[in-house]
């Protein structure tokens, strides 16, 4: 009985084989393609923002003053700039600003005396000759006097800010920075403007001419002084943006800006004095534009 079993089996082997090694000619195995990944758009300058700023010193070292009839002064207490910065992540942002100061400049005048020689010239009205001619040194006459002076300065600031999260659209923001001020300041104290005269006297035949020359040793130009520096500066913000569209925000903000070591000339009761340490408190309003 096992050995019929065995036999049937064997048979059934040898045809079944055929057919299986054809169905494993025919079959054809799946093929798998890794999915592309999906297309990420590269933006260019993402990250990126242009900013202009204009600002407003309602706290600033140009409080000049004088009852000096002849005082006058004028001054810009409006400053500026433009600068470029990068979006490091929504709440910390950097940039670097180029910008003008608030500048003045003021004087005052006086009636003074100018120094000078005076010429006394006879002529023979007859023969039209000089018959004397002599020069007396020194002699003076009125004159106008005036002092003047002028402070302006420049910055280059890098500011750090961050923004503390937005709220119904507004984000509010704190900053603080630090960079280098140009600042110039000049002055002219005691400068006269001497104008030559002269008059004439007829009488007794001859005519008597009295010459007022402007010819002082010492000059008329008063004492000029002036000096150029680049000062270390830093400052501290706080304020609000507003993001109007998807690329442009607005900014209202404080700022304080100190130049410890700056020197500028201030009117003291008449005196024109150099002066160290400036600051400035300002309120600024500022476009941000992001370039993406």
């Amino acid at each position: 009985m096992i050995s019929r079993s065995r036999i049937a089996s064997a048979l059934a082997a040898t045809i079944l084989l055929p057919m299986t090694s054809a169905l494993a000619a025919d079959y054809d195995p799946p093929i798998y393609v890794d999915q592309a990944p999906d297309y990420q758009p590269v933006e260019v300058g993402s990250g990126w923002y242009l900013r202009g700023d204009v600002g407003y010193a309602f706290s600033h070292p140009f409080d000049e003053t004088s009852n000096n009839p002849g005082f006058s002064h004028s001054r810009t207490l409006f400053d500026a700039s433009v600068g470029m910065g990068y979006h490091f992540n929504d709440y910390l942002r950097a940039d670097l600003n180029l910008g003008i100061l608030p500048s003045n400049k003021f004087g005052d005048s006086v009636d003074t005396t100018c120094s000078g020689s005076t010429t006394t010239t006879v002529v023979d009205n007859t023969s039209g000759s000089i018959t004397s001619q002599i020069t007396t040194r020194p002699t003076t006459q009125p004159c106008k006097g005036s002092s003047n002076a002028l402070n302006k300065a420049y910055s280059l600031m890098a500011n750090g800010y961050i923004d503390l999260g937005t709220y119904v659209g507004i984000t509010p923001y704190i900053g603080a920075g630090a960079g280098v001020v140009y600042d110039k300041y000049a002055s002219t104290i005691g400068a006269k403007n001497c104008t030559p005269s002269s008059s004439s006297v007829v009488g007794n035949g001859t005519t008597t001419t009295t010459q007022f020359n402007c010819d002082d040793p010492a000059g008329y130009g008063g004492q000029v002084s002036s000096k150029a520096s680049y000062d270390f500066a830093y400052s501290l913000a706080a304020g609000l943006s507003y993001q109007v569209t998807r690329n442009v925000s607005v900014d209202l903000g404080y700022e304080y800006l100190s130049v410890p070591t700056a020197k500028y000339v201030a009117y003291d009761n008449g005196l024109f004095n150099v002066h160290k340490g400036v600051n400035f408190q300002t309120v600024k309003l500022g476009l941000r534009y992001d370039l993406w």
